[in-house]
C-alpha cells in the first residue's frame, strides 16, 4: 500500500457546499500580471490563513483533514471578500510523514478553495518547495500559474515581474468609480539562504524596488498616496524590534492583540539579513500593516513606527510537535477594507466558531 493517500481529502472536499461569492467582478490585466477586484460594498473582507502545513500521506491523512476543515470553518465564519494563504500551505519534508508530494498538495487545496468558491491568492513560505520536494521553487510556481489559467478562484499571475522570487505579485482593490481602496502586495520572503546553515532569507533590494516603483506609479495614477498592505511569510526584522520594546513596556509600540508563545527557534524567527522594506514603506506613507505567518505560536499584532505589524494565527496539526494538542494559537486573521480606506484588523480563533 503507497503511504501517499492521493485520493483520501477528496470525498471530504466533493462534499463542500460552498459560500455565496458575492458580486465583485475579478478582472485580470495580461500585460501587467495585475487581478482587480472591483466592489461596491462599503467593507471588503480579507481572510489571511497560514501555516496550513498539508503533509499527504496515510500518516497525516487524519491531521490533514483537521486542517481543511480548520479552514472551512474559518471561511464560513469570516465570509470573506479574499483569502491570502501567506506561505506554508505544504510541508514536502521527510520527518515523521514521509512527504515530498507538494504538487498534489496544491492540487488538493487548489480543489478545496474552488468548492469553497471564493477568490484566494498565495505567497510562498520557507516549507513551500523544499529541497527534496517533487517540485522546487520555479516549477510548483509554474503549477499555481497552470491552476489559476483554468480555475477563477485562484488569483495567481501569469506573469510576474523580473525580480528575485517565486511569486511577487500585486492585486489591486478598487471601489466602482475606478479609485484605489487597496493595493495589496504580495511578496515572496524565500526560504533560506543556503541549504547547510538553513538560516532564513528576507526580502531582497530588487523586490524593494519594484514595491517602491509600484507604489508611486499608483500614486501617480490616483493624484494622491494610496493605502496599501504587505503579505509575506517570514517576518521582517522589525517584528523582533517591536516584540523586544514591548516587553521593555516601551511607549514606542501599541499593542493591538495577541501572544508571542514561539519556542527553541526564538520568540521571533527572523531573518539575520536586515530589508530595507519597512524602511521604504515608512518613506512612502503608503503601507497600513504587514501580514506574516511562519512562527507557528505567535499572533500578536503590534504598531511600530506608525505601522501594523501583524501575525496571522496558525493551521497547523502537523509540524510542530504537540501543536494538534493546543489550540489557542489556531485560527485566522480578518482584515477589513474599507470604503475610506481606512483597515480593521481582527483575529478569529478556531475556538470561537
Amino acid at each position: 500500500m503507497s503511504i501517499f493517500s492521493k485520493n483520501r481529502l477528496m470525498p471530504y472536499i466533493n462534499k463542500i457546499t460552498g459560500i455565496s461569492a458575492g458580486e465583485n467582478e475579478v478582472t485580470y490585466h495580461e500585460d501587467s500580471g495585475v487581478y482587480t477586484i472591483k466592489t461596491a460594498n462599503d467593507d471588503f473582507r480579507i481572510l489571511q490563513l497560514t501555516d496550513i502545513h498539508l503533509g499527504g500521506t496515510i500518516f497525516s491523512y487524519g491531521r490533514d483533514k483537521k486542517a481543511l476543515m480548520a479552514c472551512e470553518k474559518l471561511i464560513r465564519a469570516s465570509q470573506p471578500d479574499l483569502v491570502i494563504v501567506t506561505g506554508d500551505l505544504t510541508y514536502p519534508m521527510r520527518g515523521p510523514m514521509f512527504s515530498y508530494d507538494n504538487k498534489r498538495l496544491v492540487r488538493t487545496f487548489a480543489a478545496f478553495m474552488r468548492r469553497m468558491g471564493v477568490p484566494w491568492a498565495f505567497t510562498f513560505g520557507n516549507h513551500d518547495s523544499e529541497v527534496r520536494a517533487i517540485l522546487d521553487g520555479k516549477n510548483l510556481s509554474r503549477l499555481f500559474a497552470a491552476i489559476s489559467k483554468k480555475d477563477q478562484c485562484l488569483l495567481y499571475p501569469l506573469k510576474q515581474p523580473n525580480i528575485s522570487g517565486r511569486n511577487n505579485q500585486l492585486i489591486e482593490i478598487r471601489n466602482t468609480d475606478g479609485s484605489i481602496r487597496q493595493a495589496l502586495f504580495l511578496l515572496d520572503s524565500h526560504a533560506y539562504t543556503d541549504e547547510v546553515s538553513r538560516k532564513y532569507d528576507h526580502i531582497h533590494d530588487d523586490q524593494v524596488e519594484w514595491y517602491r516603483n509600484t507604489v508611486l506609479k499608483l500614486n501617480r495614477e490616483q493624484g494622491e498616496t494610496v493605502s496599501s498592505l504587505v503579505f509575506l511569510h517570514i517576518p521582517l526584522q522589525q517584528y523582533r524590534t517591536a516584540y523586544e520594546l514591548y516587553q521593555a513596556n516601551s511607549d514606542e509600540v501599541r499593542y493591538f492583540f495577541g501572544f508571542n508563545k514561539e519556542k527553541g527557534y526564538g520568540k521571533v524567527c527572523c531573518a539575520d539579513d536586515p530589508s530595507s522594506l519597512f524602511d521604504t514603506a515608512k518613506e512612502l506613507c503608503s503601507t497600513k500593516g504587514f501580514f506574516c505567518g511562519h512562527d507557528h505560536y505567535n499572533n500578536m499584532s503590534l504598531e511600530y513606527e506608525g505601522i501594523r505589524l501583524t501575525y496571522g494565527m496558525s493551521i497547523d496539526y502537523l509540524v510542530m510537535r504537540g501543536i494538534a494538542h493546543k489550540n489557542e494559537q489556531r485560527g485566522g486573521t480578518v482584515i477589513t477594507c474599507r470604503r475610506d480606506t481606512t483597515i480593521e484588523i481582527e483575529q478569529l480563533p478556531l475556538t470561537e466558531i
